[in-house]
This record gives structure tokens, C-alpha cells and sequence, in this order.
């Protein structure tokens, strides 16, 4: 390869990667990473639930210390597992209930909680309702926008059958985020793989 061929294949290389980096990302956690406010959010695969599942989630997600999920979840029933961000804003927990349900019932295990939901939270409204299979597996959620003390809420709960058990699951953020994180957390329930 003579000097001229060599420049122009760094030349062409270069140019490659100025296209690359003017286009916009797409958002796509099976890159390894996201996007949000031109601040580059890597996501890395979790085992949750004791190794039974594992699911795309944020790097820096962090396993919520106890004494503040006592603060943010004051009911005896906390989620089993709370991940975090580093300001405890965006919040992704599960946790594996003892009530049984396979596969198929679980459509109607949330329409059954959705109706609580709207009952505790009649002033809220239901964004979507869908179920989803991932790996012949159902996974059904709703979200909603829920009051806080001192701000909206947008939460999605979804749920899942492992060992004919019902797992239950949020994700919580500031409303104000909604748009950013909505495609985000249905990307990982679409990444959840059982183990």
C-alpha cells in the first residue's frame, strides 16, 4: 500500500467517524448505552430476585440503602429489591410475591391491580396497558402519574410469572422525566432474560 492509498483510508475513516458522531443516537440500551441531556447513561445487565432474573438496567443504578427505602417505601410490603439513581430520583424495583399465577393469568393480575391503583389514586389516569411477550414470557404493565408530596409522579408497574410466581415491578420518576424514561424502562422489561 503506497502513502496516498494509506491517507486516504485514514481520510475516509475520519469521515466515518464525523458522520457517526453527528448523528443523533437512538436511544437503544442494547447499545450499552443512552443519551439524556448529551450525558452518556450506560447500561449493563443485573441478576435480581436472588439470580432468577437478569434485565438491562443504568451502570450506576444502585441497590437503595435500607434506611432510606424505609423513608421512600414506608409500607411493611417494600419491594424486595430497589435500585437507584445517585439522588434516589429514578427508582426500578421487584419483588417476588408468594401468590400464584402462570403465565397466562398474568394480563388479568394487572387489571386487577390497576383498579387498586385507581381506587388509591382516583385523580390519576392511566397512560397505557399492555402485555408484552419477551422470550415466551408475558410481561403486563400500566403507568400512571401519581401525586407526591411535593411533585407528579410517573410510575410503571409491571408484572411476570417465574415458578408459576407472581413477580411485581416500578419504576418510579419525577413526571417532569417521563418522556426521557418511558422508552428507556420499556426497553428493559424487554431485555429481562430468566436464568
Amino acid at each position: 500500500m503506497n502513502d496516498d492509498n494509506k491517507a486516504f483510508g485514514d481520510e475516509r475513516f475520519i469521515y466515518q467517524m464525523t458522520i457517526e458522531e453527528n448523528q443523533p443516537h437512538k436511544n437503544n440500551i442494547l447499545d450499552g448505552y443512552i443519551i439524556i441531556n448529551e450525558e452518556r447513561i450506560p447500561f449493563e445487565r443485573k441478576h435480581v430476585l436472588d439470580g432468577r432474573i437478569s434485565v438491562l438496567m443504568p451502570e450506576a443504578f444502585v441497590i437503595m440503602p435500607k434506611e432510606l427505602a424505609e423513608i421512600k417505601y414506608p409500607s411493611i410490603q417494600r419491594p424486595d429489591e430497589i435500585y437507584t439513581n445517585n439522588e434516589a430520583t429514578i427508582n426500578f424495583s421487584v419483588s417476588l410475591k408468594n401468590d400464584k399465577a402462570a403465565n397466562e393469568d398474568i394480563p388479568h393480575v394487572r387489571d386487577t391491580i390497576q383498579q387498586v391503583m385507581m381506587r388509591m389514586y382516583p385523580a390519576s389516569n392511566i397512560i397505557d396497558s399492555e402485555t408484552v411477550e419477551v422470550s415466551n414470557i408475558n410481561i403486563s404493565y400500566f403507568d400512571l402519574n401519581t401525586p407526591a408530596i411535593d411533585m407528579e409522579i410517573y410510575n410503571m408497574m409491571f408484572f411476570l410469572s417465574i415458578e408459576n410466581r407472581i413477580v411485581v415491578g416500578s419504576f418510579n420518576c419525577p413526571w417532569e422525566n417521563m418522556d426521557v424514561w418511558k422508552p428507556m424502562i420499556t426497553q428493559m422489561l424487554g431485555s429481562f432474560e430468566m436464568i
